[in-house]
């Protein structure tokens, strides 16, 4: 193998390489890049063996070929390098790089070793916009478990019937659903899966242009193609919870705030949280405002009222303040909407006017 390249293009391929790589000392060639140079195009593959990632990029091929090299090396290498242009040559094992003033030659591993990168062979397919996609996933994905003991609840739930595509997530605790309505699908069978939430959290490390995305899933994997890079997750063997007939209809109480108030608040009451994190909110329609409270004995004491609109009952219910903030945060809405029955039932939370996002959080009980 003997190329040339931008080296400012084989960096930042090899920076996203990297972090999709394993971190396995038992089999260090998984934390390896595997260099693909052919057709004047050169392929960077790495892989934990629950994912699998191949980043394109351009460059003018001298002589085709391959080398497996440790990608942290090599990375923390081209970071310290200020050249335009830079060549790399295979000998045997070893990759040898030149740049203006600079030789190097790293020892790498013989490419039989390296896993065979899975085929994209799906089973369905269909489109999607790269923004829509990495919208609904940042705004699922911080519901999902970050404990493996139950896999589907550390997971994302895709599901797609119609023109409409759901992506879910739950730890138990709360739970966050996106509705995307898309003319690019059109699927009569429902069509249910679960990705992992470190593929996820991959994807998402991609997704950083607008774009139209080829998607296709078959029994044991995803798949995700861009113009750049194709992405390639196992999928989880599991059943997620069938949270649409548990999802509240009607409310007693329901309250609209405004967004900035709320946020503001919240974090001026997290100062003066507990050990539990408890923040503790009065829907009060008498007064037309929802009052918020927050105790330490060590610290102090917190109050604070913010106006709103309110219809129905009274209630007071105690909160985990994180988990509101991070639901709240993801509604792109001036006002935010509460619905509420009692104290020990869940509170749904969306923007007004708009059920594209719900997100659903339990009430902390004994607090």
């Amino acid at each position: 193998m003997k190329l040339q390249c931008i080296i400012n293009n084989l960096r930042n391929g090899i920076v996203i390489a990297e972090r999709s790589a394993a971190k396995n000392q038992t089999l260090p060639i998984l934390n390896s890049v595997f260099i693909d140079a052919e057709k004047d195009v050169i392929k960077l593959k790495s892989t934990n063996l629950e994912t699998a990632l191949e980043i394109i990029i351009p460059g003018k091929i001298i002589e085709s070929g391959s080398i497996v090299v440790p990608a942290k090396i090599l990375s923390s290498f081209l970071s310290n390098i200020n050249d335009d242009q830079i060549m790399l040559q295979t000998n045997r094992n070893n990759l040898f790089i030149k740049a203006n003033n600079i030789e190097t030659t790293i020892q790498g591993y013989p490419k039989e070793d390296f896993p065979i990168f899975p085929q994209m062979n799906s089973q369905e397919n269909f489109t999607m916009q790269a923004r829509e996609l990495k919208d609904g996933l940042s705004a699922t994905i911080i519901a999902a478990s970050i404990s493996d003991i139950k896999p589907e609840l550390s997971s994302v739930l895709f599901k797609i019937f119609k023109n409409t595509i759901k992506i879910a997530a739950t730890d138990s605790f709360r739970l966050a659903e996106k509705t995307i309505i898309s003319k690019k699908i059109n699927k009569e069978k429902l069509i249910s899966f679960l990705i992992p939430q470190k593929g996820v959290q991959e994807m998402l490390k991609l997704l950083d242009q607008d774009e139209i995305l080829e998607i296709g899933i078959n029994k044991n994997q995803f798949f995700l193609s861009g113009n750049r890079f194709k992405f390639i997750s196992r999928l989880t063997d599991g059943k997620f919870p069938d949270y649409e007939q548990i999802m509240p209809k009607n409310f007693k109480t329901v309250a609209v705030s405004k967004k900035s108030d709320i946020v503001s608040h919240i974090k001026l009451a997290s100062v003066f949280v507990g050990k539990l994190s408890d923040i503790t909110f009065n829907f009060d329609p008498a007064k037309k405002a929802v009052l918020i409270n927050a105790f330490n004995s060590d610290v102090g004491q917190h109050s604070a009222q913010i106006n709103s609109m309110i219809q129905g009952e009274s209630v007071e219910v105690k909160f985990n303040w994180r988990y509101l903030l991070d639901g709240i945060s993801q509604i792109d809405n001036e006002y935010i909407e509460f619905n509420l029955n009692t104290p020990e039932s869940p509170l749904l939370i969306k923007g007004k006017g708009d059920a594209s996002y719900l997100y659903l959080v339990m009430p902390m009980r004994g607090a």
